[in-house]
């Protein structure tokens, strides 16, 4: 199995092959990612998770070598989310009435589009070795040895890290 950097080369070459291979290794966590943010929606998930891989596939041409691909389609899922979250949120305040066979969106589109962004601002604020750890850790389920290996850091490097990470991002998030 080849690692991301070598599929991104061949896709910034514009292999096919290569990024298919990216789409498929991402295609759950990205679509898991956008289900959880926009309330279990599968089919909208699924539509977020595409809208992601063909942003990856424009900007792959400029992409900097060392960069965390899962990073980048992470936040990327968060802002396409945020984004329909935000037009449903401005349909419904538009004072256009929905059509009466709509139902309305549940309230809690509103709570999630919030948290969605604050969610995102607070990985902004982290630095990009914190970003990668934490969400080495809390998106794909790594245990802190095998993310050390993956990065090439020590454990206790790691550990540092993500508690670094974790103390920013309750700075950061508000208390619900």
């Amino acid at each position: 199995m080849d690692d991301d950097a070598s599929l991104i080369a061949g896709a910034r070459k514009g292999d096919r092959t290569a990024f298919e291979a990216l789409v498929r290794r991402y295609l759950e966590r990205v679509a898991g990612v956008a289900a959880r943010c926009l309330g279990g929606d599968r089919h909208e998930a699924l539509d977020v998770a595409q809208e992601v891989f063909v942003e990856a596939w424009a900007v792959l041409p400029a992409w900097r070598e060392g960069g965390s691909l899962f990073s980048w389609l992470y936040r990327t899922t968060l802002n396409l989310c945020s984004r329909r979250l935000r037009k449903r949120r401005r349909i419904v305040l538009s004072g256009s009435r929905p059509p009466e066979t709509a139902a309305p969106p549940p309230p809690d589109d509103l709570v999630r589009a919030d948290h969605a962004d604050a969610l995102r601002k607070a990985l902004e604020a982290l630095s990009p070795q914190q970003r990668e750890v934490f969400l080495l850790r809390h998106e794909e389920d790594l245990p802190l040895d095998r993310i050390a290996a993956r990065l090439g850091l020590a454990v206790g490097t790691v550990k540092s890290h993500l508690h670094r990470a974790l103390t920013t991002l309750r700075e950061n998030l508000p208390r619900s």
